[in-house]
């Protein structure tokens, strides 16, 4: 009987112990894990990317608040006859001109508003997905390094299993070499023995993916040359018991999963872009104030140039567009439509995760409880099968499906433990974050 944790000298240990270099390889807890991945996940490193994305375009809407300043400047060389006009010399071949303008809007139909207010919006649905991509990693570290402490163990038993059958084989070959056994009980511990090494390469494999699993979100280098696992972990295949009540799971999922508020953003950001589109069949409204510089080409002029200081104030407006404005706006109201269509299918989506979540929670609860005193039992019966095939009162075949009842016993007590596990990280995750990113806004100006 083994110890259903992270057993000490397994497969998986013995082999990293043999394919490490000569510096001991790290080894992280659970919450080492998490760190690390908080840290250098690629997943949550584009949503922080993304959202400082979201924060150039606040500064971008923000503009349209200021004043702008802008200079202008032009030069022509002229042809001499046409500086001239035919024959005249009083003219200079060149003109320049210089300008300054400051420009402010006044009247923009609601567009400078409206695309702050976007911009603002696509920030917190930028930081919505930072969280969401937060949460789902720690999941997928939780799982993955739940299914390394599962897989380790499940070595172990078939480890175990292996050495009995293997034992198994000596005895039988004995037996039969010294007349007292016979020839189909050497062929049934070979054919188990066999079965029994398939399952134990089956279970190393698994081991080994799930490392390369942990590796990937980590953002550890695999050597796929050496095929070397570069760090070993530290932790227990555990079983905590939770109470935790449908109702409450459902409701805190629904006030809290930041994929829920970020659709409702979208939505938002819909209606504010309504107000864009139609600004465009708007008048737009600028002041200005400036300075000028203008060359004079004629030569008897007692001045160089002209220049002073001017202000007015400047209005667009387009009439007729073509229809571009109507066709935006339906495009816009067709994003609408589908941003309150995918809030939707959101919320439904979050209920049946929360609600499948939980109920993988009860039934892994009720499989290790069954599992638990399976093993129990199981161990029991192989003690006596041992004892009784020593005395000569069983056959081989009941010892050898007694040692193959305990290793499904501890492998399905193993499975139901790390689906627990796995039930419950999925069950967090659907709940929501366990925290919120919060940001110190700048004063609102109003336009």
């Amino acid at each position: 009987m083994i110890a259903l944790g992270c057993a000490h000298g397994t497969y998986a240990e013995s082999e990293v112990a043999s394919n490490a270099p000569s510096a001991p390889l790290p080894r992280y807890t659970l919450q080492q894990c998490i760190d690390r991945a908080l840290v250098q996940n690629p997943d949550i490193q584009v949503a922080q990317k993304n959202l400082e994305a979201a924060a150039g375009g606040i500064i971008e809407a923000r503009a349209g608040f200021l004043p702008s300043l802008a200079a202008y400047g032009n030069y022509e060389k002229l042809e001499t006859d046409y500086a001239t006009l035919g024959g005249a010399v009083a003219n200079r071949t060149f003109i320049w001109n210089v300008t300054i303008r400051l420009t402010e809007n006044v009247y923009a139909g609601g567009a400078v508003r409206a695309n702050m207010d976007i911009a603002r919006l696509q920030k917190q649905s930028r930081t919505l997905d930072y969280e969401a991509a937060i949460d789902q990693v720690i999941m997928d570290v939780r799982v993955a390094f739940d299914d390394i402490l599962r897989n380790k163990s499940d070595v172990a038993v078939h480890e175990q299993a292996v050495n009995f059958l293997t034992e198994q084989v000596k005895n039988e070959r004995a037996r039969l070499e010294v007349g007292t056994g016979q020839k189909l009980n050497v062929l049934r511990a070979e054919v188990n023995l066999a079965l029994e090494q398939s399952a134990l390469v089956d279970s190393r494999t698994r081991l080994r993916n799930s490392y390369l699993r942990l590796c990937e979100l980590l953002s550890i280098p695999y050597s796929t040359e050496q095929d070397r696992i570069p760090f070993d972990i530290e932790g227990a295949l555990t079983y905590e018991k939770t109470t935790l009540e449908l109702t409450d799971c459902l409701s805190r999922a629904l006030a809290d999963r930041p994929e829920l508020a970020a659709r409702e953003n979208d939505i938002k950001i819909q209606k504010k872009q309504l107000i864009v589109d139609h600004s465009t069949v708007l008048p737009r409204l600028d002041a200005f104030t400036g300075y000028d510089a203008v060359s004079e080409p004629s030569r008897p002029a007692n001045a160089d140039h002209y220049a002073g200081y001017v202000a007015g104030l400047q209005v667009n407006w387009y009439l007729f567009d073509g229809f571009a404005t109507r066709g935006r706006m339906n495009a816009t109201r067709a994003r609408m439509d589908a941003a309150e269509i995918s809030f939707d299918a959101i919320h439904r989506t979050i209920e049946t995760e929360v609600l499948r979540a939980y109920r993988d929670l009860q039934r892994a609860e009720e499989n290790i409880q069954t599992q638990t005193a399976n093993v129990q039992l199981a161990t029991e019966s192989l003690k006596l099968a041992t004892a009784n095939f020593g005395l000569g009162l069983t056959s081989q075949l009941e010892l050898l499906q007694s040692q193959l009842d305990l290793t499904r016993a501890q492998t399905a007590e193993l499975s139901a433990r790390f689906e627990y596990n796995a039930s419950l990280a999925r069950l967090h995750r659907a709940m929501g974050s366990q925290f919120h990113i919060t940001e110190t806004r700048a004063g609102q100006t109003n336009k």
